[in-house]
């Protein structure tokens, strides 16, 4: 027998060796994952899928939704704070406290406004301060000048004090016998309140009788 009979059964054996080994190899083996072919229709789901395109486009259009709402109500809060603000600013409470922030100790009613710890006056008109500030000396220790509310009762441009037999130029008398007047701002008065005499002479022209006239510590 020649070598290549006696080959032919072992071509045969292994011809039907790689043929199973092939087999196994394209078939699914029964302990793994299912093929695709083999999951519901449901389960298969891509990026492409339309059902789930709609579910994504749904999320997305709630969540906008969602910051724009968000958005929406932080303007209106923030419109409504500066509303808040901007009447406050316009009122007399918020006129008051920004003359305070100032340094001027008076509201907006006031027509003039003396500060006794600064020794300083201002004339206003509807709350702001059309004159001021200028330095005066007010009361001293013995004999201050009150704090209070006063109005304008009396005025005099070449008025004196019989009391101290001493003339008081340009006198706006607001509390019985105290006024403004020109006199030394460096020397303490009786109750009046000293101005200099440019001072003086523009207190008596602007301030009219009934004027509100407010005295602070």
């Amino acid at each position: 027998m020649s070598a290549f009979r006696r080959s032919l059964p072992l071509l045969a054996v292994s011809s039907a060796l790689a043929a199973v080994l092939v087999t196994a190899a394209l078939t699914p083996r029964a302990t793994g994952a299912p093929s695709s072919d083999a999951l519901p229709a449901a389960a298969v789901r891509t990026e492409t899928d339309p059902e789930l395109q709609a579910v994504q486009h749904a999320a997305e259009r709630a969540s906008l939704l969602q910051w724009a709402a968000a958005s929406s109500a932080a303007q209106a809060a923030q419109a409504q704070a500066a509303a808040k603000a901007a009447a406050y600013q316009s009122s007399p409470a918020g006129q008051t406290a920004a003359l305070r922030a100032r340094g001027i100790p008076c509201d907006i009613y006031a027509v003039a406004c003396v500060s006794l710890s600064r020794q300083e006056a201002w004339l206003m008109r509807g709350g702001r301060v059309v004159y001021g500030p200028v330095r005066v000396a007010t009361g001293r220790a013995s004999l201050p000048t009150p704090a209070g509310n006063f109005h304008v009762w009396y005025k005099v441009v070449d008025g004196w004090s019989t009391t101290y037999d001493a003339p008081m130029p340009y006198s706006v008398f607001f509390y019985e016998g105290d006024a403004f007047h020109e006199d030394p701002v460096t020397v303490r008065s009786h109750g009046c309140i000293h101005l200099s005499l440019k001072n003086a002479e523009y207190f008596y022209r602007f301030l009219d009788y009934g004027d509100l006239v407010e005295v602070r510590h």
